[in-house]
């Protein structure tokens, strides 16, 4: 019997991807995106779309409906930068939404409920890195915020309505797909510049450091979860090694044969300065390490960006 997946989402980056492999597997997929910044183009033709918002009552009616084996969480809002333009709204997306899902979750008794958090539940501590799951938790977003409040709901389910659930702290996820909105939107939108021949900027001085994770190694981090339901985390997901904006700037041009130099833009003061996971929880406990390295990952999201500029 084929059993059925629900991704919130699933009509975007991350989401359509981790479908896809769902769908490859033989799961029934049903993806629940209000399209506000996922698209159909995305859609596997493998899954069923349901155009709902997941702050409305309308997608916790769905999942009690379906009564789906696993929940994975993606739909979320996703700017550090907009959630401080608009916190409250970031709360109503990324929070009331999540607790929402959970409750009708542990209504359909969900199997395996995955959520997918976030670094930015760290903020800018000065720590050594890579971090793993045991350094301070400070977020100074309501994005960050708001993420480490769905990891303590989704406790709170574990333990009182006996639901299992995980959350995996995902690094900045790039890859084929990915729009230029959210932490790791900055591949994407120096591979699209580059390969028009525009100007590209780089904030501040470029020694800002990210851990850049390849995404068909975070859906193989999504399936591993899956694949242990007793698994209870949070699981980091990243490489553990740091790039630089600059140093992304030179692989990228490199690969896209750009020849302009960078022009420099203001220093992002709500910027975490330096940021990498350590993964080796996810690797003992969920058998997940990263696969793909940062130059393989960038020839093929900039080989994506060719194919759909």
């Amino acid at each position: 019997m084929r059993q059925l997946a629900v991704v919130t989402g699933g009509a975007g980056f991350i989401g359509s991807h981790l479908t896809d492999a769902l769908v490859g597997r033989g799961w029934d997929v049903a993806i629940v995106d209000d399209l506000s910044t996922g698209s159909r183009k995305n859609v596997s033709p493998g899954a069923t779309l349901h155009v709902v918002d997941i702050r409305k009552p309308a997608a916790a009616a769905l999942i009690r409906k379906l009564k789906p084996h696993a929940v994975f969480h993606l739909g979320a809002q996703v700017s550090v930068t907009e959630s401080l333009k608009r916190p409250a709204t970031d709360a109503e997306t990324n929070l009331l939404a999540t607790t929402n899902l959970l409750e009708a979750s542990a209504d359909a008794k969900v199997k395996r409920f995955v959520f997918a958090s976030s670094a930015a539940v760290f903020g800018t501590l000065d720590m050594p890195l890579p971090m793993d799951e045991s350094a301070p938790i400070a977020p100074e977003s309501p994005y960050g915020i708001t993420k480490y409040a769905g990891e303590r709901f989704g406790a709170f389910y574990r333990s009182s309505r006996k639901l299992p659930f995980v959350a995996l702290r995902f690094a900045n996820v790039y890859g084929p797909r990915q729009s230029r909105v959210g932490e790791a939107g900055v591949v994407a939108t120096f591979a699209k510049r580059m390969l028009a021949k525009q100007p590209v900027r780089v904030n501040g001085d470029g020694t800002q450091t990210r851990d850049f994770v390849y995404v068909g190694d975070v859906v193989e981090a999504m399936l591993a979860a899956l694949d242990r339901p007793k698994a209870v985390g949070p699981f980091h997901v990243g490489t553990g090694v740091e790039t630089s904006i600059a140093d992304l700037f030179r692989r990228i041009a490199k690969e896209t044969g750009y020849r302009k130099r960078a022009q420099k833009g203001p220093k992002d003061t709500n910027a975490v300065i330096r940021s990498a996971l350590d993964a080796r929880k996810a690797a003992g406990e969920l058998a997940w390490k990263p696969a793909v390295g940062l130059d393989e990952g960038l020839r093929e999201t900039i080989a994506w960006f060719r194919e759909h500029p």
